[in-house]
């Protein structure tokens, strides 16, 4: 009712003639460090490793890193952090993955195929863009307009239509991965169709010492849009895009996932005509409905586990602009959660526990944010924000039943496993979040800013809920992992300090920044020692005062007009303080080095990716242990013969070495692989017609 209701109020706003314009949203972004003072750069242009997903593709950028888990879903960690401490979104859309350990970050439901554009704000930079969020901001969009009337249609004198067409094809030796995509667009007027779609499948890929942990996957995504732009300025456009995974292996998880099946559907209409008090405004939709698979036997000889689960998410967003530079707006997001683990019994599924028993998150923001210009050379940004947010889980009481195994409540769990008599119900949060920041600049390449934060942030559905359970068979009490219905919202303050300039005919720009966090919340052992087979081996939740605190920089220098180098730096320091342990999930120093040449249509470069060792780790968590330093050499090129054809190709870790970053889960198939090792030797090569 209320996601009827919804759509209902949208159709209403539209036909009362309320406009929308593209406001001053950056869309396309490059890596580098000066916060929102992004340059343009499209995907291509930073896809120099034959990315597979969107978190992959993120790793181009400096001071972003993360978790491997299989060979595909890459979770991204922006500054120490990453899933719901970031704000992600696909078009628009916001999208909760379905799994609870993780293997769907937003990340994973972007074939970056057929997306335009990725937009980055690191840290608690804008209030825009939903609640919470304080590691950043990750938005990945498809841009789409009106065709030029310079490509009519085969038999059309009018040139009132036009089209293009995009067709290509990847592939890696290592994996004997490849993708196949296609992108279509069709302008009538001011009106357009657009379909693209891709294809990805590969097998189990090659460590540098010749094992295959499980990593194999098959993806599928399609998308259609329509829009138009109509004669007053405004445009309106639909979306909907399709995206399929199916047998996902995850050598990092226990489970690996089946099917996963999402569908997204976009509402957007922006106007540049005044209403009101303000110069424009934009009125968004989205709604991403998830169906997911995931067990222990389709992809594996172990036991019979299983976990159906489902994701819905509705919401939408109002902005409007002023003359003034001021942004005011409101948002609402409402996403439910179900999932059961079970156990294969005779071929019968036996339910265990509801491991999300109906978790239910809603979220009503209202918001501003404003960049006033002080003289000629300073502008002072500053945003607010305030969202009301209620919890609930609507299952966490409900009996299984006779026909489940183990016949325990989602509360009987959280009560055996925190002090007291801990039961889910209703909650309420009022965070209060903001942001101000003051930027100098010199000349076209100097300037420096202070920013100043405070970000608040809900616990989400599986630390708030979660309840996955275990027999003990075999001593595997450690499955346990429990949410804490009572827990704290994060509370970052932040203060970061960032800089560009140019030294000896070296671009420089750099970042350092403070987070102190109230209330952090991490995830521990009952048991504070080694694994003791007992009950006291389950994973619980609680919140904790931390500080995160770290610097990213980045140097290019332009030896020649065709020949280049890069230094990437980055470091990230986190630290428990209520317990005086580090926190866990925390890169070392890291970075990477470049030398690339390009002149006309050709470019070529090698790359050296680093990262130092990682001693400071707190075991009792998601850490492995100590990671080893390691050095990786990557060598790409690319070819363009014609103005529709490009052709790119490379060699990723030459040298063929074995590593794993200090962020990799621990191989839960493998007792010879610590963690989930990163690829081998890989040649890829990538075949785009664009005509």
């Amino acid at each position: 009712m209320n996601k009827i209701y919804i759509y209902f109020l949208t159709i209403l706003i539209i036909s009362t003639n309320i406009h929308a314009e593209d406001l001053t949203d950056i869309q396309i972004s490059a890596p580098v460090l000066n916060s929102q003072d992004l340059t343009n750069q499209a995907i291509e242009n930073i896809n120099t490793k034959n990315a597979i997903d969107g978190g992959d593709l993120l790793r181009s950028i400096n001071g972003i890193s993360t978790i491997r888990r299989g060979g595909h879903g890459l979770d991204p960690v922006i500054r120490g952090q990453s899933d719901q401490r970031l704000n992600s979104s696909i078009d628009g859309a916001i999208v909760y993955g379905a799994c609870s350990s993780k293997m769907d970050p937003a990340s994973t439901y972007v074939n970056i195929e057929n997306y335009d554009s990725i937009t980055v704000i690191k840290g608690s930079q804008s209030v825009i863009y939903g609640a919470g969020g304080p590691g950043g901001v990750v938005r990945y969009e498809r841009i789409t307009e009106p065709l030029a009337q310079s490509k009519p249609s085969k038999g059309d004198t009018t040139q009132s239509s036009a089209y293009k067409l995009k067709i290509g094809q990847t592939i890696d030796s290592n994996s004997e991965g490849r993708t196949t995509l296609g992108d279509f667009t069709l302008g009538l007027g001011q009106a357009y169709l657009r379909i693209n779609g891709s294809y990805s499948e590969a097998g189990n890929y090659e460590t540098g010492t010749g094992l295959k942990p499980l990593t194999e996957y098959e993806t599928s995504n399609y998308a259609t849009i329509l829009g138009k732009r109509l004669d007053d300025g405004s445009k309106l456009e639909f979306s909907y895009t399709n995206n399929s995974q199916e047998n996902i292996g995850f050598a990092g998880l226990p489970m690996d996932i089946v099917y996963s099946y999402t569908d997204i559907y976009n509402l957007k209409y922006h106007r540049v005509t005044p209403f009101g008090p303000f110069s424009s405004m934009k009125v968004e939709l989205h709604n991403s409905d998830m169906d997911h698979l995931m067990d222990n036997y389709t992809m594996r000889t172990t036991d019979s586990m299983s976990t159906p689960a489902a994701s819905d998410t509705y919401g939408w967003r109002v902005i409007g602009a002023m003359d003034s530079g001021m942004k005011i707006g409101v948002d609402y997001e409402h996403n439910t959660r179900d999932a059961e683990q079970g156990m294969v019994v005779s071929s019968t599924l036996r339910h265990l526990t509801y491991m999300w028993p109906g978790a239910e998150i809603e979220k009503l923001g209202f918001f501003l944010e404003s960049d006033s210009k002080i003289s000629d050379k300073s502008i002072m940004s500053y945003g607010v924000r305030f969202d009301r947010i209620e919890t609930d889980a609507t299952r966490a009481s409900d009996d299984p039943g006779s026909d489940h195994m183990l016949q325990v409540t989602a509360n009987s769990l959280y009560t055996a496993h925190y002090t007291g008599t801990v039961t889910a119900g209703k909650r309420d949060f009022n965070n209060v979040s903001g942001f101000v920041r003051y930027k100098k600049t010199y000349g076209p390449m100097s300037s420096y800013y202070l920013s100043l934060s405070r970000n608040e942030r809900t616990p989400d559905a599986t630390e708030l809920f979660n309840a996955k359970t275990s027999m003990a068979m075999a001593g595997k009490y450690r499955l346990r992992h429990i949410g804490n219905p009572n827990l704290d919202s994060e509370k970052h303050t932040s203060i970061e300090l960032g800089f560009e300039n140019m030294f000896f005919n070296s671009h420089v720009n750099g970042s350092i920044y403070v987070n102190d966090v109230s209330d952090y919340i991490t995830t521990y052992r009952v048991s504070d020692g080694t694994y003791d087979n007992s009950v006291n081996d389950a994973r619980v939740y609680k919140n904790v005062d931390a500080t995160i605190w770290g610097y990213e920089i980045s140097i290019q220098n332009n030896i020649t007009n065709n020949l280049s180098t890069t230094l990437n730096l980055n470091y990230t320091h986190g630290d428990d303080d209520t317990q005086s342990r580090p926190l866990p999930q925390i890169m070392p120093l890291s970075g990477d080095l470049s030398l690339d040449y390009q002149t006309g249509s050709v470019n070529y470069g090698i790359r050296a990716n680093f990262a130092d060792t990682q001693d400071r780790f707190d075991s009792r968590v998601l850490d492995t242990g100590r990671t080893g330093g390691y050095t990786v050499y990557d060598i790409y090129a690319g070819f363009e013969p014609t103005a529709d054809i490009r052709f790119t190709m490379g060699v990723s870790n030459l040298t063929d070495k074995r590593y794993a970053t200090h962020l990799n889960s621990t191989n839960s198939i493998d007792s010879t692989a610590d963690r989930v090792d990163e690829p081998g030797r890989s040649f890829w090569g990538s075949l785009i017609y664009d005509f």
